[in-house]
């Protein structure tokens, strides 16, 4: 037992940081509401506040971590996804649910959906590219 307490201590009070800037262009989310930045209001019904505010008096958002924001596919109109586009909704599933919105308590736009409608992004990405 005190080799697992050891061991707890130290991953506790030892992060692992990174020595090397892990630049990279854009991200591309999928998930649920642990990453949601629109996708959901967008689809159903704004949530009421403080979602999109702050908690603790600072930023709940990526520019907390100096990251520019993530527009929601969902919320595409007038959007620039230049840094990345996310897919997510709050109340998705990995799998098609059984009940959706609105008569269940689950999002249609479960990761294989969202996975589709990346493919589909990627599609229309590449053919205005061409032109």
């Amino acid at each position: 037992m005190s080799v697992f307490l050891f061991m707890l201590l130290v991953s506790i009070l030892n992060p692992v940081v990174s020595q090397q800037s892990c630049d990279f262009p854009a991200v591309f989310n999928l998930g649920d509401s642990n990453s949601d930045t629109g996708g959901y209001a967008s689809a159903f019904t704004p949530p009421t506040s403080p979602y999109g505010d702050t908690y603790f008096h600072m930023p709940a958002r990526p520019e907390a971590f100096g990251l520019p924001f993530i527009n929601a596919y969902l919320d595409s109109v007038g959007t620039n996804f230049s840094h990345g586009i996310n897919f997510a909704t709050a109340a998705s599933t990995i799998r098609l649910p059984i009940s959706v919105i609105p008569n269940g308590a689950f999002s249609p736009f479960y990761l294989g959906f969202q996975y589709s409608q990346f493919e589909q992004f990627k599609v229309r990405s590449q053919m205005i590219r061409k032109q």
